[in-house]
């Protein structure tokens, strides 16, 4: 059986953002972490039309000091067992090639699971999240009123928009 996957984006589409100095950013504690009203449905539809259920999710605020490790590790343990998502990557240096708008995280979990990418999904609610599915030539989502990117990734737009988030 040929496998085919979604791709989730974590803050913002399966978690709340929080507040840090009028900001919205990703949670920066377990405290912080709550899931979207819809998270569990739209995974359990997912995977109820047979599709893998991956997070790729650049965390670079454990780097900068913000986000304790512990925190995330707990944070992955929540996604897997509360939302039942098969596997978490994250990204933590902006200069790396998993750091999303790179596409470096899809292409590893395509390889290791075997997955045929003419079946997969990217969903995300930010530019970077589209173009790294783009570039690993997935059909996307975006979630929010308003698609806006760089000027220098204007020509890359996500296949559908969704609103009223």
């Amino acid at each position: 059986m040929v496998k085919k996957a979604v791709f989730f984006d974590r803050d913002g589409v399966l978690n709340e953002l929080a507040l840090h100095d009028g900001v919205p950013t990703a949670p920066w504690s377990v405290a912080e972490f709550r899931f979207t009203p819809d998270a569990k449905q739209a995974v359990d539809i997912v995977k109820q039309l047979g599709y893998n259920a991956f997070v790729v999710t650049n965390q670079p605020d454990v780097n900068d000091g913000k986000l304790p490790i512990e925190d995330l590790r707990l944070m992955n343990r929540m996604l897997k067992n509360w939302l039942g998502i098969e596997e978490v990557i994250c990204a933590f240096d902006r200069a790396a090639k998993f750091y999303k708008p790179n596409n470096g995280m899809i292409e590893f979990l395509l390889k290791k699971h075997k997955i045929n990418r003419r079946d997969c999904w990217m969903i995300g609610d930010r530019w970077k999240d589209i173009v790294a599915g783009r570039r690993s030539h997935l059909s996307t989502i975006y979630i929010g009123d308003v698609y806006h990117s760089p000027p220098e990734y204007e020509h890359i737009q996500p296949d559908y928009i969704v609103t009223g988030k």
